[in-house]
């Protein structure tokens, strides 16, 4: 089976009850989900949350239990923190999702916020952090072209 790619970023508003509609474009590659995992993340030093299929995250859980040690501390941290705040959230008849509050508030999302597809999973940020990062990319490039070299890209 070929995993699903995410592409794009799309901005929607969270609605006083902790809905959002996830975008047209990432709702055609869930497929027909009913349902997604919802975790907490940051992409240093702004928080957001990753937004996974359920494939996808079953493909991970394998992938930590073909891991060593179970005592591994990178790896205790991470499924504690990771994988330990994931909640399954179900997608409606709108397309939309109900993120719990503590997973808004961890992430600081505001009232609008940004679907960032990142190949296999969708990131949602406060869409005025995603912008930020979005300048900070750009200085960082215009200042230096090559800061991005190792990726190899």
């Amino acid at each position: 089976m070929i995993s699903p790619i995410f592409e794009g970023t799309y901005n929607n508003a969270l609605d006083g009850k902790g809905r959002v509609a996830i975008p047209a474009a990432h709702r055609k590659v869930l497929e027909g989900a009913d349902r997604v995992m919802v975790t907490y993340h940051f992409v240093p030093p702004n928080p957001c949350l990753d937004l996974w299929p359920i494939p996808e995250w079953q493909k991970l859980a394998d992938r930590l239990d073909e891991m060593g040690s179970s005592f591994s501390h990178a790896k205790t941290l991470f499924e504690t923190v990771y994988i330990g705040q994931a909640v399954s959230c179900q997608i409606d008849k709108q397309g939309r999702i109900l993120i719990p509050q503590g997973l808004r508030t961890r992430a600081e999302l505001g009232e609008d916020v940004s679907f960032v597809g990142v190949r296999n999973k969708v990131r949602i940020f406060r869409a005025d952090k995603h912008d930020g990062i979005v300048e900070k990319y750009e200085d960082t490039l215009t200042n230096n072209p090559d800061a991005f070299g190792e990726l190899g890209i």
